[in-house]
């Protein structure tokens, strides 16, 4: 079945994908199955460029295959979508929708489909078929805190932390807001301050949500004999969870200084110096060769106290449950800078 001589199959929702074809090429062949005269450009990333309207992205590991079509919007004037709300009319109803860097992406997981919206320029972006390279946002209670140091470094006055301090500037605002919708969803508590910079989720956690930290502490002991020896006197503080506040409290301060050191670089957007460029890439080279494993360790630690349940969400589910507001933050900070 070859999708360039019927367009409108890509919207059908039983479509086999391992049935189709763009231009002869199927999913999944090797790279050297692409004819060498239909490449125009690349690859840049992974990415060939053929002519009609066609890119296709090539596997990073070897053997090197097709993995995905993204078909350009000169190929999709016969889908006459004109209008954004045209496209669940086309596609059918969505796994959810989401706004990344300037464009609106339609997920549809089950068809390996994704439909790009153009925001700027009001019409069709390119719909990605395959293996999407493009996916939805996903939080997990590692992402909560690198969002709370960012928006710590932002408003380092915890008395403006409230939405009415906050109206005025969008970025702080819509950060604010992402965070209060976060906590929600992960049972953290209400108040920025109290329930999780201070600490008070620990007063909602048993001895048993600490388990990994105690499992670790007792391997510590295992290897050092000078603590082995103090091992039965000391042990019963593992089995009361207000031992383990200073415990969470550093490993809370280690984290966020070390996510402010990895983030050194970041404050830069463009620079026209020579020094400026000098000044990045020593720095940045240093921060490059970090070796990130103990904070990882430390930070899946935390992470199991703050959030036993290891719970997973996309930015649409916290959209229908938890009001996270539905900006491109990307955008905002653009606009405002």
């Amino acid at each position: 079945m070859e999708l360039t001589e019927d367009i409108s199959q890509i919207t059908n929702p039983e479509l086999d994908l391992n049935s189709i074809t763009v231009l002869g090429i199927k999913l999944g062949h090797s790279r050297e199955s692409i004819p060498t005269e239909l490449i125009s450009e690349g690859p840049y990333g992974g990415w060939l460029h053929i002519t009609n309207g066609i890119v296709i992205r090539i596997s990073e590991e070897e053997p090197k295959k097709i993995v995905e079509f993204l078909l350009k919007p000169e190929l999709l004037e016969g889908l006459k979508i004109t209008r954004e709300k045209r496209i669940e009319k086309r596609f059918g109803t969505t796994t959810s929708i989401e706004k990344q860097g300037g464009t609106t992406f339609y997920f549809y997981e089950n068809q390996k489909i994704v439909v790009g919206w153009d925001d700027l320029n009001n019409k069709l972006s390119g719909v990605y078929v395959g293996e999407n390279i493009v996916k939805q946002t996903k939080f997990r209670i590692t992402d909560v805190l690198d969002k709370f140091y960012e928006f710590k470094s932002m408003v380092p006055n915890c008395n403006e932390w409230n939405a009415r301090s906050l109206t005025y500037n969008e970025p702080r605002f819509y950060r604010f807001k992402q965070l209060e919708s976060l906590m929600h969803a992960f049972e953290i508590g209400n108040d920025l301050l109290k329930d999780f910079q201070n600490r008070n989720f620990l007063n909602n956690r048993s001895i048993k949500d600490f388990q990994s930290i105690v499992d670790d502490i007792e391997k510590y002991v295992a290897d050092n004999e000078f603590e082995t020896n103090r091992w039965e006197r000391k042990n019963e503080i593992l089995k009361d969870v207000d031992r383990f506040d200073m415990l969470i409290q550093s490993f809370m301060r280690f984290s966020e200084e070390m996510r402010g050191l990895l983030r050194f670089n970041s404050g830069w957007l463009e620079t026209g110096s020579v020094v400026s460029r000098y000044s990045i890439y020593k720095t940045q080279k240093l921060i490059d060769n970090i070796d990130l494993t103990e904070l990882n360790e430390i930070e899946s630690l935390l992470g199991k106290v703050l959030d036993p349940k290891e719970r997973v969400f996309t930015k649409s589910e916290l959209m229908k449950r938890f009001n996270f507001p539905d900006v491109d933050l990307h955008s905002i900070d653009m606009d405002n800078y």
